[in-house]
């Protein structure tokens, strides 16, 4: 095969490789939720304030 054919097998691939990524990526934003955010994250930071975290100045 030529130079021109060997360019184009890896242009397509590389860009199958990209849109496959991106299709990813999209299926996570589109299932990350507000509920999911309340069940794992917020139960982590309830804590926070009474342990005396987030104060920028502790003089």
């Amino acid at each position: 095969m030529d130079e021109g054919a060997w360019l184009v097998l890896w242009l397509i691939g590389l860009f199958a490789l990209i849109g496959f990524v991106m299709a990813a990526v999209a299926n996570l934003v589109r299932k990350d939720t507000m509920e999911h955010d309340k069940r794992f994250v917020w139960r982590v930071d309830a804590n926070w304030e009474e342990q005396g975290g987030g104060k920028k100045n502790q003089h």
